[in-house]
């Protein structure tokens, strides 16, 4: 709660609040569609009964998101970050129910000492702590597909109606959290095959997983209120070349079950996911991304002793230490490889670790998996060892769990030469430079900031360099430090940045670090 609280209004933030707001209003889901509704819903939920102002009926004829944000932000600024800690409140109640059915679903099949580890794992994982407590997508999309899961593999291990019933239900919750949730119609695919080598009654599975896809789009259009729901794909105007050649073609013309803007939303989404993003590792940026990307990101932002527990379930689990059925061993490990594989194959969009989020509950469970049941209690104690040292080394890293990254990346003020942009550096310090600004008795600052709120709503007097530096003192984030393109905002006008637009920082060194990502120059 101290970084709900102490965490300034983050790049996404700005656009998703206002959204939920938008939808609760209106009943309208266009703007920002480039995620189901759900999650952005739950957010507002608190904020509209503190009856924020605005008009969001104009935006019905205009949806467009981030101007939606700066009206939201330019009528609500006497209490706008008290907005938003509000409607952080349900996405902090999110987290702590992903690390309730981590440890439930861990106890009830790997043992209770599995499942207080993996929930261990959870409630102290860096990238769980730094988007936990922000309004976003990312942790509410990984209980959502997790949940999803378990209760599939649950139909699928003793298939009854009513288990059928909550996998379906569970589906489509997960589908309206993000489209990366789509992943999961071919994870209970592979279930559903391994579930039938193993049973006498080999079309139950997958009349199981029929069943909950059907069911699940039912859900689907609820969330929607089935606005548009039938529409051939051929009557969209389409942007990404996968739906584009699916609509001219003999499917093109059937009634499409899913509602418009979730097919809209869809097709501009991974639109942008295969040509829009500017990504960065290691000190290179590119328009393309990387197959190596998301592992190298994990190995860097997770804990190193959670890195060592992963590895050793892993080998508790081939050695069959820790469970013999193979359905659970596939449950553990099917859905974090294909989500991750399938993500990074058919996306470029290597902007975070929190993408991989929905990976992240089945993870915990494997590393759990090294303190189960079966496992010596001298392997135990070790690795009882290593989920105490990960909860002090996250414990560690607070208020800046954010830019949290292990030992490998080096010295923590110069890990943005390996990550930027929500792994480290999201516009999260307005708060903290305001009051080191304090201290110093300083009146104004030379910002170059990574983010979208306009920094005077917290009080912060500022200038943007755009020529000559001259005397001062300059406050620089770490993703523009690094060369990222962006839009700055300057007092009601917006700067577009181009690459490396403040390498010139790169040369000095700074006189502080605020949260590692926030750098701090006296020239």
């Amino acid at each position: 709660m101290s970084e709900a609280i102490g965490d300034s209004v983050t790049v996404d933030e700005f656009a998703h609040l206002p959204a939920g707001l938008y939808y609760l209003e209106t009943g309208h889901f266009d703007v920002y569609n480039l995620s189901p509704p759900l999650l952005r819903e739950l957010a507002a939920l608190p904020v509209l009964a503190a009856r924020p102002a605005g008009d969001f009926a104009r935006f019905t004829t205009f949806p467009e998101h981030w101007a939606l944000g700066y009206e939201f932000m330019e009528r609500n600024r006497d209490r706008y970050h008290l907005l938003f800690v509000l409607g952080r409140l349900p996405m902090v109640a999110l987290a702590l129910g992903l690390v309730v059915a981590v440890y439930l679903c861990g106890a009830r099949h790997l043992g209770t000492r599995a499942g207080l580890a993996a929930a261990a794992l959870a409630t102290f994982c860096p990238t769980v702590l730094a988007h936990g407590h922000l309004v976003g997508t990312d942790v509410g999309a990984a209980l959502g597909m997790f949940l999803a899961v378990w209760a599939a593999f649950e139909a699928l291990g003793a298939p009854t109606a009513g288990r059928t019933l909550l996998a379906g239900l569970a589906v489509g919750a997960a589908e309206l959290t993000k489209f990366s949730a789509l992943t999961l119609y071919p994870m209970l695919a592979v279930l559903a095959l391994v579930a039938c080598v193993r049973g006498p009654r080999r079309w139950q599975p997958w009349a199981v997983v029929a069943a909950a896809g059907v069911l699940s789009l039912v859900v689907v259009n609820a969330g929607y209120l089935a606005h548009g729901s039938g529409t051939p794909l051929a009557a969209y105007t389409l942007k990404s070349p996968g739906l584009r050649a699916l609509a001219g073609g003999p499917l093109g013309a059937l009634p499409l079950p899913l509602p418009a803007d979730f097919v809209r939303g869809f097709d501009k989404q991974h639109f942008e996911a295969m040509s829009y993003y500017t990504v960065y590792f290691h000190g290179e940026w590119s328009t393309h991304g990387r197959w190596y990307y998301y592992p190298a990101a994990f190995a860097l932002k997770e804990t190193l002793p959670m890195l060592v527990l992963l590895a050793a379930g892993l080998l508790a689990l081939a050695a069959g230490r820790a469970t013999r059925d193979r359905l659970l061993v596939a449950f553990l490990l099917v859905p974090p490889v294909l989500f991750t594989t399938l993500f990074a194959g058919l996306t470029d969009i290597d902007l975070g670790v929190r993408y991989l989020l929905p990976a992240y509950p089945f993870l915990f469970l494997v590393a759990g998996a090294a303190l189960a049941s079966a496992v010596p209690a001298c392997l135990a104690r070790a690795g009882a060892a290593l989920v105490l040292l990960h909860a002090l080394v996250a414990a560690a890293a607070t208020p800046a769990h954010l830019a949290y990254m292990n030992a490998l990346a080096g010295p923590p003020d110069t890990r943005w030469r390996w990550l930027v942009d929500s792994n480290l550096d999201w516009g999260q310090e307005l708060l903290r430079l305001r009051a080191y600004l304090a201290r110093r008795g300083m009146a104004q600052v030379g910002l170059v900031y990574f983010g979208r709120v306009a920094p005077e709503v917290y009080g912060i007097d500022y200038r943007v360099p755009r020529g000559p530096l001259g005397h001062g003192t300059f406050a620089v984030s770490a993703s523009l430090l690094a060369g990222r393109p962006y839009f700055i905002y300057d007092h009601g006008t917006v700067y577009d940045a181009p690459i490396d637009a403040f390498a010139t920082f790169r040369a000095h060194t700074p006189t502080a670090v605020i949260g590692h990502s926030l750098f701090v120059y006296d020239f």
